[in-house]
């Protein structure tokens, strides 16, 4: 029906590797933050509840308002604006939203140790509704093409969220490297939240101008660049230019705002 075909082993398997990588990254860099820095379990819910805030209700918001009229619609259709847009979005809402976690709840806890929970915190929720949220919602939705209800998922769509839907079933009987690559992508995004962090606290700490417009553009360069690379070179060449973005970003933090190696010298 419309172009669906059943969702291959391959793919299923895929989306499974990737809900056990973006919980294994979640966990680890809460164990880490925890047991290894003694980080404190409140900077890392500021961070879970600053990106439910900023991002998915605050940026959502706008995107959905944007996306109904037609200089929206101008926007998603061309790669160039859309890259402009989605990157200027996701700074503008995800920086800000640490700017406002680090002067309200932590304003008094503004060290590295603070920033790390709270950056394992906003990237960590990330991963659970993108890597683990969306695989959950993907395996259920094969397993109901598999069995010939793929009619049943579209019937009572209409108009825009038709067609939405249609792409999601469709893109599930298509190549499977995406699905094993979403986990690989929410390690890197995890990686990348909480570097910003530790830097954008510091900048804060210590005042510095510069390196809040940093970490504005850090932001802004990845997820416009990621765009146009996905669009225009595919999704492997994508996943290596964010492998090795993200890699920049780590040894710009280890040398601009290192965290600590151990709780002792943490305190």
């Amino acid at each position: 029906m419309d172009g669906i075909s059943s969702v291959s082993s391959l793919t299923m398997a895929g989306i499974g590797m990737s809900i056990v990588l973006s919980l294994a990254a979640v966990i680890l860099s809460f164990l880490y933050g925890r047991k290894k820095l003694g980080g404190p379990l409140s900077s890392y819910f500021v961070g879970f509840g600053v990106f439910i805030l900023f991002a998915l209700v605050l940026e959502s918001t706008v995107h959905n308002l944007i996306v109904a009229t037609p200089v929206g619609q101008k926007i998603w259709g061309n790669t160039w604006l859309y890259a402009l847009y989605g990157g200027a979005a996701a700074a503008l809402f995800e920086e800000t939203g640490r700017i406002f976690a680090a002067k309200t709840f932590l304003r008094k806890r503004n060290d590295p140790v603070n920033a790390y929970m709270y950056g394992a915190g906003h990237g960590g929720v990330e991963a659970l509704f993108v890597g683990v949220t969306t695989g959950v919602s993907n395996l259920s939705l094969a397993a109901m093409i598999n069995s010939g209800k793929a009619a049943d998922l579209l019937a009572p769509l209409s108009g825009a969220q038709y067609d939405s839907a249609l792409e999601q079933l469709r893109a599930l009987g298509g190549e499977s490297a995406p699905f094993f690559l979403a986990g690989y992508e929410r390690v890197l995004a995890l990686a990348v939240h909480i570097c910003l962090s530790l830097l954008l606290f510091r900048a804060l700490r210590e005042r510095r101008a510069g390196l809040v417009v940093l970490c504005y553009g850090l932001h802004f360069a990845l997820d416009a660049l990621i765009v146009v690379i996905s669009r225009k070179l595919g999704i492997i060449a994508a996943e290596a230019f964010l492998t090795v973005f993200v890699l920049f970003v780590v040894l710009l933090t280890a040398k601009l705002a290192p965290l600590p190696k151990t709780e002792e010298e943490a305190a």
